[in-house]
């Protein structure tokens, strides 16, 4: 499988010699590399165990059946995650380059893969702010909500101005019949129905302060929704929350490794700690089992379906964070002789049990609320990207001192897509400081400027309509895009640079733990690459368009999402 075109090895002596990714005749600044081992470790947890576990994962758990989601993701993680997790780590730690200058110096005819991820990171880190935006607004919300002694501002949004009151059920708290006061047992909650039309979609108050107070995407207490077709106007609460991320993003990054390594204490350790509170709170709710039950029991007749297989596998990609170029990159600022496959194990587990620990927490609240509202698990609220916004804040709020777990539950969810932010535009500027070495002098000015423009990029998708667009971006900018890059980046790795010159370069740096076990063998030069290879095939077969009578999407949003598309698609073929 070894190709002539790519070098053969790379000396081991010039790793003790010179700062990684430099050379002899460099003039200009070396790359930086991590203060210690840990910092790297938590840097890999900030960047996997992020918003694609929080966020991302239940409600496409959610959307494609629970359990028929649940066993298709677990399969594609053994069969392609934890080897491509660990490949792209010892692939960017032997070689010492970013994303792209690495395809140059081994296998060059695949150098517009690496073009292709940093577009892939660009386009996600636009849209995943929006995340962050969310998250804040409902920060200071809160904060505010306390302060003035109020509810949390979500519990009583059906009594809202904004609210549209035919639609909107709100809970209300019942202490026992003796009296006892409500904070020392777990209060009882029903939902009353503010609606006499049977066929009026029941709405709950949280889902309403999502999409009406948030988002404002529809005009006070109507049922008029801004779109594509009609953006409104911007809106100047999340404009201020955007801003605000990309300065606490911007400062996590100015100081390249030594900045962003440091914030990485904090990204990577505390969602953990809230992540736990969740789940106990989430089980102990009533009907709370008849959630978890759905998102454990398959429905066999899902596993079926082949965009079950095709969702399972992007949100591995999301969930890990391969085929971003990220990892490669942070790989690229370790030490020579760093125990990577020790890192990517621990890292890989780690982000496994976050995923499913996001999920039961989530789950056990819509079993809750399903039994509220007397429907289906599967019918209880809208799937979509909103479905965590409307969860745990459901949950949140029959919690005892609802505004401190509040509080903590999305500074929790804001640090988490801090590190994720951290891991996508760490690789794009990765990428403009090795393609323009003398700008790592000036990397505070090139920081500045790449945020800025990112910035300005995103602030369509802060319009009242530009949830539509956010949607588009969530489907096409990663999605299908990373499919093909992954399937691309193994294919290459372990068939034209060659699965014994990759062996030979890891017992190089880890000396006979580097001689791997037939899994790992078996994963990256079959397994990982057909599995990437039949359901991209499949799953383009089967393509559903975004735009149809339920989404109400007008047609030209899927020819948005296929230029996104095509732009990373067609790097492959012009860089080669």
């Amino acid at each position: 499988m070894d190709s002539g075109s790519a070098v053969d090895s790379k000396p081991t002596e010039a790793k003790s010699t010179l700062e990684p990714g430099g050379s002899q005749g460099d003039t200009a600044p070396a790359r930086g590399q991590w203060t210690n081992k840990t910092e790297f470790v938590l840097s890999c947890i900030s960047l996997s165990v992020g918003l694609g576990n929080v966020w991302r994962f239940p409600y496409l758990a959610y959307t494609y059946g629970g359990g028929a989601f649940l066993i298709p993701y677990i399969c594609v993680l053994f069969l392609v995650g934890k080897p491509m997790y660990f490949m792209e780590i010892a692939f960017g730690q032997y070689h010492a380059e970013g994303p792209v200058k690495i395809w140059k110096r081994v296998v060059p005819i695949a150098k517009g893969i690496g073009i292709a991820q940093v577009l892939i990171c660009l386009f996600i880190a636009i849209y995943y702010i929006i995340i962050m935006a969310w998250t804040m607004y409902y920060f200071w919300a809160t904060l505010i909500a306390a302060f003035k002694g109020e509810d949390v501002p979500w519990a009583n949004f059906c009594q809202s101005e904004w609210a549209h009151t035919p639609s909107c059920i709100t809970p209300k708290n019942l202490g026992r019949q003796d009296g006892s006061e409500l904070a020392t047992v777990i209060p009882t909650v029903i939902f009353t129905n503010m609606s006499t039309d049977s066929n009026l979609r029941r709405e709950s108050g949280a889902q309403q302060y999502f999409d009406r107070a948030v988002l404002m995407k529809y005009d006070q207490g109507q049922t008029y929704k801004y779109n594509l077709n009609n953006m409104g106007s911007v809106n100047l609460p999340l404009l201020a929350c955007v801003a605000g991320s990309w300065l606490i993003v911007f400062i996590s990054l100015v100081k390249g490794v030594k900045s962003s390594g440091k914030a990485v204490y904090v990204t990577a350790t505390m969602p953990f700690v809230v992540l736990f509170i969740l789940l106990g709170r989430g089980a102990s709710l009533p009907n709370a089992l008849e959630g978890i039950k759905y998102f454990i029991v398959p429905n066999f007749e899902r596993l079926l379906d082949i965009q079950t297989w095709k969702a399972a596998a992007e949100q591995m990609f999301y969930s890990l964070a391969v085929a971003f170029g990220s990892l490669t990159m942070l790989g690229s600022y370790n030490s020579f002789n760093n125990n990577c496959y020790q890192d990517g194990i621990i890292v890989s587990v780690l982000d496994t049990l976050t995923s499913v620990t996001a999920g039961l927490a989530m789950f056990s609240v819509l079993g809750y609320l399903a039994g509220q509202q007397d429907v289906g698990v599967e019918n209880v609220v809208a799937s979509g990207p909103g479905l965590a916004f409307v969860t745990f804040p459901e949950a949140l709020s029959q919690m005892p001192i609802p505004h401190l777990w509040a509080i903590l539950f999305f500074i929790m969810l804001f640090t988490l897509g801090v590190g994720t932010q951290i891991g996508l535009m760490e690789s794009v500027i990765t990428f403009v400081c090795d393609r323009f070495p003398q700008l790592r002098k000036r990397r505070p000015l090139t920081v500045t400027v790449i945020v800025g423009l990112c910035f300005l990029t995103g602030l369509p998708f802060i319009t009242q309509g530009g949830s539509d667009l956010f949607d588009i971006f969530n489907e096409y900018a990663g999605g299908i895009a990373l499919l093909f890059v992954g399937t691309f980046e193994v294919v290459c790795i372990m068939w034209i640079y060659g699965l014994k010159r990759f062996i030979n370069n890891l017992t190089q740096m880890l000396g006979e733990k580097g001689k791997m076990s037939l899994y790992w063998k078996t994963a990256w030069i079959c397994t990982s690459p057909f599995t990437l290879i039949f359901i991209l095939f499949v799953a383009l077969i089967n393509y559903k368009q975004m735009s149809n009578e339920i989404s109400g999407l007008p047609a030209y949003a899927d020819g948005i999402g296929w230029v996104l598309l095509g732009l990373c698609i067609i790097q492959l073929p012009i860089w080669a």
